[in-house]
């Protein structure tokens, strides 16, 4: 819908965020292409996003501009909208953004897939702005907010775990010895052997140099378990003596429901004795001779 830019209204928050977005010098081409979204009111249409796009055609003297019109709208839509335009303008410090999007996915209980949703970002890029606070060095955020780090560098470090291995790895770039172009390889040959240092990494992603071969480290030899002798004293009595009541069976009545539950705890007792059988005659040869010793005195 076509509105004149007279009836727009421009509330604080959008002011401020463009009054950066000025500051930094900046307009991207996605931010300018996306249309203004208004909220209609009776006082006019109250500016939600696209401060940057109608500032623009001001400034080029057009009278009207294309938005998309909303007759309502609430806090967690405002908020959504909010975000988008701190994004797009980049007049806010990326850990901001970051901090920002956590925030509102915990305030209103959202996936990345529906915020990205509602500010017109994938999922990916949200997952890429959270990491920086979920998953990065602190001292770390704060040079990509100084500009001593980029984005792209402090996204892929975040990948390695270790904070004190993210700073080591983050050093040449910060003091300007590596371009962003290499951070990718860098991070994964990092990740993969944490023994390497970072020089020797540079050496073999910048270089071509080859990575120096490193012994493997020994593997611990599985020990087997000394076999204990038990004491079977308990066990050979209680055979006995169920032995003993299994015989006095045969002369004694037994009511048909007491037959049928007796029959069931013989099925199960015969199982483990032929279980415990087999265990006594193969198993218990195999734990005093084992197979590597049958077979040495083959």
């Amino acid at each position: 819908m076509k509105i004149p830019i007279s009836q727009l209204l421009l509330n604080a928050d959008l002011a401020a965020q463009y009054r950066k977005y000025k500051r930094h010098n900046r307009s991207p081409a996605a931010y300018l292409k996306r249309l203004p979204i208004v909220l209609h009111g009776k006082d006019g249409f109250l500016v939600l996003f696209g401060r940057a796009k109608i500032e623009a055609a001001k400034l080029a003297g057009t009278i009207s501009i294309d938005c998309i019109v909303r007759h309502e709208a609430g806090p967690e839509v405002r908020s959504a909208l909010a975000l988008a335009e701190m994004y797009y303008s980049r007049g806010t410090p990326a850990t901001t953004i970051a901090r920002g999007f956590i925030d509102y996915r915990d305030t209103y209980h959202v996936t990345q897939q529906e915020l990205g949703r509602r500010m017109g970002l994938t999922p990916g890029v949200l997952h890429h702005y959270e990491s920086l606070i979920r998953r990065l060095d602190p001292s770390l955020g704060n040079k990509v907010d100084s500009g001593e780090l980029t984005f792209k560098e402090a996204r892929s470090i975040s990948d390695i775990k270790n904070f004190a291995r993210q700073r080591e790895i983050a050093q040449p770039f910060i003091d300007g010895r590596l371009s962003s172009v290499h951070v990718e390889r860098i991070v994964k040959q990092a990740k993969e052997d944490e023994r390497l240092s970072v020089d020797e990494i540079i050496d073999w992603v910048v270089k071509e140099q080859p990575l120096p071969q490193r012994t493997p480290e020994p593997t611990a030899a599985i020990q087997r378990p000394a076999p204990v002798e038990a004491d079977t004293q308990l066990l050979e009595n209680a055979v006995l003596k169920i032995a003993g009541e299994l015989d006095a069976m045969r002369l004694q009545v037994i009511p048909e429901y007491r037959r049928l539950r007796l029959a069931s705890s013989l099925r199960i007792l015969d199982g483990r004795v032929k279980s415990a059988l087999v265990e006594l005659t193969v198993g218990q040869r195999d734990k005093l001779f084992p197979l590597e010793k049958r077979e040495a005195s083959s």
